[in-house]
């Protein structure tokens, strides 16, 4: 009995691909290490080594303000040398700066590993994307990443339970267990995700300056590569989905200072309502993905996620203006559309921001793109609690303004990057033909040419140089890679 619900929860959690059930396994290894940590971090070096709380705060506040941009050039590098290899390569750097924490017993040694590890932990987001992307292929990226995302909520969940037994000791040597098993815990997802890019011949090693890049065509033609950030459309949706991700700001942050000053509900009920929130997203993430099959599939996701967001933002005005357990069940009501936009806007941005990077350089747009999410972390509770919050009841039609111009910019900004790249892949086919043609008829016999029947010249239709023969376009080329 409990081994048949076993496989239920694994079939309901866990993709069909065998390399994605492995991949998402080692993020629930890295999730829980990561639950343990930062549940941790604070407590130890404020409370144990006796680094003032201000400095810790200032510490983690510069990290996260150097560290912002980290995934733009380690995508750039992880390119060059391959994305699996360079994986591999942050997930050790991360275990052994994790390790290192047990010995750091001073400020200096605190910022400079935090930081380290700051830029490291925000690039190896979108560069796991990247490797999902480059193991299961298009069509199973999107319910892999869910399965993924997924996962990593019950790990660091576990983590964080786990690490009030550490604090209900209070003894140095616990905390240092937990700084060294996490970095014997990122060794093992380091040789998990090692051994699935071996055994699916996902490229570990750098790509010679000679080797043509997966998207080129047969004619060795290939798209031109730019930098994200000359990329319009591509930015104009980054942008917007940063603007969308506020909802994680809105959750985490604004809720609770919300709840407590501008809502008749008892504050207990704010983890109760985070709670609500975690397990939707356990049980929606996967199912939600099915309906993010393709780039036009997503698109219209947005909508529906945008219209959620705009809900859920009267939703939560209603809230403010009732009182008692009416207030209290309205709150609750609010906190499932928020979730089920968040779940909903999550594949739709993971299934375009793959779609939209470029193969040869999709872990520097990925990392272009989680500039998005990196930034409204940043901006987001100033934005909120600073600005909008004390506005009152005006807040969330302002809000919800927001979440709508943000949704139909998205969804332009994705159909016209869609458009681009295809007129892109389809003119290199051309010119793939050309040069074939052209390359054909310079290899041909001297001679007057083919006559109108069998002879030693190509014919119409037939040859390397005739019309019947088309390469394989860039686009195609990229949805059949696996």
């Amino acid at each position: 009995m409990n081994g048949r619900v076993l496989g239920r929860i694994s079939g309901l959690l866990l993709p069909e691909h065998r390399a994605g059930r492995k991949l998402a396994l080692s993020a629930g290894i890295d999730s829980l290490g990561t639950g343990l940590f930062f549940a941790s971090l604070t407590l130890y070096f404020v409370g144990v080594v006796g680094i003032p709380a201000s400095r810790v705060a200032l510490a983690i506040t510069v990290a996260g303000a150097l560290a912002l941009f980290a995934p733009v050039p380690l995508g750039r590098l992880a390119d060059r040398v391959g994305v699996g290899r360079f994986y591999v390569g942050l997930l050790v750097f991360r275990g052994l700066g994790r390790a290192c924490y047990a010995f750091v017993d001073g400020f200096t040694g605190f910022v400079v590993l935090t930081v380290l590890l700051t830029a490291a932990d925000w690039a190896s987001l979108p560069i796991n994307q990247a490797v999902v992307t480059s193991v299961v292929g298009d069509r199973e990226r999107t319910r892999t990443m869910a399965s993924v995302r997924a996962v990593r909520n019950i790990g660091l969940t576990a983590g964080f339970l786990l690490a009030s037994v550490v604090f209900a000791s209070g003894h140095k040597a616990a905390f240092m267990a937990i700084f060294l098993v996490n970095g014997v815990a990122f060794g093992l997802v380091a040789f998990l995700v090692h051994r699935v890019l071996k055994s699916t011949g996902v490229v570990v090693v750098r790509r010679k300056d000679g080797d043509p890049p997966p998207e080129a065509g047969s004619g060795g033609e290939r798209p031109p590569v730019r930098s994200p950030f000359r990329d319009w459309w591509f930015m104009v949706f980054t942008v917007s989905n940063g603007v969308l991700s506020l909802y994680d700001t809105v959750l985490i942050v604004l809720l609770p200072v919300w709840v407590l000053e501008h809502t008749d509900v008892p504050s207990a009920w704010v983890p109760i309502l985070l709670a609500v929130n975690t397990v939707l997203t356990v049980l929606l993430q996967v199912y939600v993905s099915r309906f993010a099959e393709g780039t036009a599939a997503a698109i219209r996701l947005l909508a529906v996620a945008g219209a959620l967001l705009v809900l859920c933002c009267g939703v939560f005005a209603a809230a403010q203006v009732s009182a008692g357990a009416i207030a209290v069940a309205v709150l609750l009501l609010a906190v499932v559309v928020l979730s089920l936009a968040e779940n909903i806007h999550q594949v739709a941005a993971w299934e375009l921001s793959a779609a939209l990077s470029p193969p040869a350089a999709r872990a520097r747009y990925l990392g272009a793109f989680s500039l998005s999410l990196s930034g409204q972390k940043m901006a987001g509770p100033s934005l909120l609690v600073v600005v909008l919050m004390p506005a009152g009841l005006v807040a969330w039609p302002v809000l919800a303004g927001a979440f709508g111009v943000s949704t139909l910019a998205a969804r332009t900004a994705a159909r016209r990057s869609v458009a681009e790249r295809a007129r892109t892949a389809d003119a290199c086919a051309r010119t793939a033909v050309e040069r074939e043609r052209t390359a054909g008829g310079a290899a041909g016999p001297d001679g007057p040419g083919p006559g109108p029947g069998p002879g030693p010249g190509p014919g119409p239709g037939s040859g390397s140089g005739g019309e019947g023969t088309v390469p394989e376009s860039a686009g195609s080329r990229e949805s059949a890679a696996p």
